[in-house]
């Protein structure tokens, strides 16, 4: 136990991990250029391992940022916290050191929990809920009818594991059948701006009946099936998280620079709507909305092109994080550290200089 504590709060050990966090920061970013950003931060920094392959013949395993990000919090926290020597002339140093351990936890908490996604509204809409940019979920319901219908949510960690020959069995109540999923594949199809999965599904009938294949593809239609006389769809999806209130857009204002299509200025004025009780806001491109933990920025609009009399959209970024106030707080401490180690030091430096004077 004292050689592995010695080698985890190493300054050797430091000196690799940051090592190989500039490695993996260098081939990520090279990797993205072909492969796109989500590809690149799941390979390279959201792994414990992965294969590089040098000039696309020699494999090369390497950790993963994950692991790598994991360990160096490990050794700051017992080389930087616990090991160093603990005295007033070091309280700086071991604030700073708090400070990034922070940050690190803050990430983690972010990474692992936070929620993100859009909402796109036109003037007089409102949503309850907002779409996520990289979850996605598999909705199963009754089709047809106005009566409101139960819908039935399978999240993307009970199905994205599903490649290859690999099957997943799913169950639902008061639904006729079950449905069989297998062969995910995250980059089924790309468009100009996303990369779509796809994934075989199977409707097995409970009681009598052949089973029905489909393919079902993100950002198509819904998969049709008729079982037991009753008509259903099944869609892939991006995942939808709920809202605790509601968000209407009242009005969305757009100024382009003088001569162009180029927008200067677009915000949204908004109305948030909870428990009854409805409370004006507005949104624009450096002022967010925050509240109950949910943050709303001014993402985008649409159409692009649109002439002075066309019908606008626009789109806001939401992001729910638990930790959104950590990095604040962590720089706080930081700042605290710092100033309080340079004071120390500028505090000694003059002190000694007066010594040299008297004498």
């Amino acid at each position: 136990m004292k050689k592995a504590f010695r080698i985890l709060s190493s300054y050797e050990l430091s000196c690799v991990l940051f090592l190989l966090l500039f490695v993996l920061t260098l081939l990520g970013t090279l990797y993205q250029v072909e492969h796109g950003l989500y590809q690149a931060q799941q390979k390279y920094f959201a792994s414990f391992f992965l294969i590089h392959w040098l000039l696309g013949v020699l494999p090369i395993p390497l950790p993963g940022g994950y692991l790598v990000m994991g360990l160096t919090f490990v050794n700051l926290l017992l080389g930087g916290v616990v090991r160093v020597r603990k005295d007033w002339r070091r309280l700086g140093i071991l604030l700073g050191h708090v400070g990034i351990l922070m940050l690190l936890a803050g990430a983690f908490i972010s990474y692992q929990y936070a929620q993100s996604g859009s909402v796109t509204l036109y003037e007089g809409e409102s949503a309850g809920e907002f779409s996520s940019e990289r979850d996605w979920e598999i909705g199963v319901r009754e089709a047809g009818g106005s009566e409101p219908v139960t819908e039935y949510i399978i999240r993307g960690g009970n199905f994205q594991m599903l490649r290859g020959g690999r099957t997943g069995t799913f169950y639902f109540a008061n639904i006729p059948f079950e449905l069989m999923l297998t062969g995910y594949d995250p980059a089924a199809r790309a468009t100009q701006e996303v990369v779509l999965p796809s994934i075989r599904a199977a409707v097995l009938p409970k009681d009598t009946g052949a089973a029905q294949e489909r393919i079902l593809w993100a950002g198509s239609e819904p998969a049709a099936v008729d079982v037991a006389g009753k008509s259903y769809a099944i869609e892939l999806r991006r995942g939808r998280w709920p809202l605790p209130f509601t968000i209407q857009l009242d009005k969305f204002t757009r100024e382009l620079h003088p001569g162009t299509n180029q927008p200067k200025l677009f915000r949204s004025d908004v109305t948030k709507i909870e428990s009854g009780i409805e409370q004006p806001a507005r949104i624009s491109m450096n002022e967010p909305l925050r509240h109950n933990g949910y943050t709303f920025y001014q993402s985008s609009w649409g159409q692009a092109g649109a002439g002075s009399s066309e019908r606008l959209y626009s789109t806001l970024a939401v992001v729910r994080n638990p930790a959104d106030k950590l990095p604040l707080w962590a720089c706080l401490v930081i700042t605290l550290g710092l100033t309080l180690h340079l004071g120390q030091k500028l505090l000694r430096y003059l002190l000694a200089q007066r010594v040299k004077v008297e004498t």
